[in-house]
């Protein structure tokens, strides 16, 4: 990396603020003012420590096998009930260099064309960084805009040899730690960048606290949405070069066909290694970048064929946060030789701000799939599969999923026209919710030991 020159040294965009901004709000775009001369004299903090991490980031290859134009992987914590601050990784593809994604995360400019701007950003220490020939370690004080109330803290911005590293140590979010990487494929025509995030939610104000107490999963949910867009900004920003603000998916929001739901790459056995290290996941985008498609794979115990079984019925969801009640309707009895009708289930939603009343549709197959046939996310879309797991005794359940939450509330309808990436986001966090609450049920009450 070369050596930035002085007034770029002195400024700095936020690639640490996006999940704030990405959480609960957008902010509209605005410059960020010059920084003030740094005074040299007052302490400069040590950073505190994260909390150990829980995961193991394996080789990039073994993410590589699972990448794609169309596909992004994550990997959350293995447990099924997840501990506080837990570690995220989410990979994606990029089709530039691995010097060229490095550089977005510490060049400010080309942050600010990535990410929401920041209401304040400033420097107000520095320190010498690893290497003489790069860029200082740099404490922010940062604050960003939201809604109803703005965000502030502080953190150290630290160059590593293959991207950055944000250790946050005051304030919302603290303690934490944001690491971007970017390294070549293997036949070096394109790079796989990562994001390794673990945020302390609780730190922020209490309506993050609510949420991440509204169940077990919430604090991953809310880290893997994040460490998602956080990577796929940069990744769009350095494909696009500079001088240009990083693009968004356009074009018509539209869920697929339930049968085309695919989550077999999650059981793949080139995936092996990320199925031992945690929960692999994965975020499928349609041609014109919207989201296709989240999977989220748990391993359970039990039989294969049990435990599809059990996936199958209806009333096994019932678990599904969010879902406070549901009922099927009556079917009539299908004529002799006719096919099965397919089963319509009522549900009841219990979460402020989000309609997911609905009446789905479930089709009587091999393959468990939902469609949404009323209520207001008509069309959202979900479907389980089931392999044998990589130990003995255990089953690879699957949930694949387009929950069409553009279409759930008038919050979540401007969250996602003011930051589309948002869509994917909240895709994979419900997704993940909702498997992980099958998953932690099946723990509890096994189909078949």
């Amino acid at each position: 990396m070369h050596e930035p020159d002085r007034a770029t040294r002195t400024t700095v965009a936020g690639p640490w603020l996006v999940f704030a901004s990405c959480l609960l709000a957008v902010t509209a775009r605005r410059p960020v003012a010059a920084t003030p001369a740094v005074d040299p004299k007052p302490p400069i903090p040590s950073p505190a420590p994260p909390a150990p991490n829980t995961l193991t980031l394996p080789s990039p290859a073994t993410f590589e096998h699972a990448l794609d134009r169309d596909t992004d992987v994550l990997l959350l914590p293995a447990a099924h009930r997840p501990a506080p601050r837990p570690t995220v990784f989410a990979a994606t593809r990029a089709k530039t260099s691995a010097h060229a994604v490095a550089s977005v995360v510490l060049d400010p400019a080309a942050m600010r064309e990535a990410l929401p701007a920041l209401v304040r950003a400033d420097v107000v220490a520095t320190r010498p960084g690893p290497r003489k020939d790069a860029w200082p370690d740099r404490l922010i004080a940062w604050e960003v805009e939201v809604p109803f109330f703005n965000l502030t803290g502080r953190a150290w911005l630290q160059q590593r040899d293959d991207g950055a590293e944000l250790t946050l140590i005051e304030g919302a979010f603290a303690p934490g730690r944001v690491r971007l990487r970017a390294k070549p494929t293997a036949d070096g025509k394109a790079s796989i960048a990562t994001c390794e995030l673990q945020i302390e939610v609780r730190s922020a104000n209490w309506i993050f606290r609510k949420v991440a107490r509204h169940d077990p999963w919430a604090e991953t949910a809310m880290t893997a949405a994040t460490a998602w867009v956080l990577a796929r900004a940069v990744v769009l920003r350095a494909e696009t070069g500079r001088g240009a603000r990083s693009p968004r998916p356009t074009g018509a929001i539209t869920p697929p066909v339930a049968d085309t739901l695919d989550g077999s790459p999650l059981a793949a056995p080139a995936l092996a290694a990320l199925r031992g290290a945690g929960i692999p996941a994965i975020v499928r985008r349609a041609p014109n970048g919207r989201l296709a498609w989240a999977s989220v794979s748990m391993v359970v115990p039990g039989d294969p064929v049990a435990v599809a079984s059990r996936l199958a019925t209806p009333e096994t969801w019932r678990v599904f946060p969010g879902w406070k009640a549901m009922k099927r309707r009556a079917q009539a009895t299908p004529a002799p030789g006719a096919a099965p009708a397919p089963i319509l289930i009522e549900v009841d939603d219990d979460i402020a701000f989000v309609d997911f009343d609905a009446v789905w549709s479930v089709a009587v197959t091999s393959a468990v799939r939902a469609t949404a046939v009323g209520g207001d996310i008509r069309g959202a879309v979900f479907g389980w599969q089931t392999w044998s797991g990589d130990r003995p005794g255990t089953a690879l359940a699957v949930l694949s999923m387009h929950p069409r939450l553009d279409k759930a509330g008038f919050i979540e309808r401007r969250l996602i026209a003011a930051e589309p990436l948002l869509e994917h986001a909240f895709g994979i966090a419900l997704t993940y919710v909702d498997a992980a609450a099958v998953a932690d049920s099946l723990d509890r009450a096994p189909a078949d030991r």
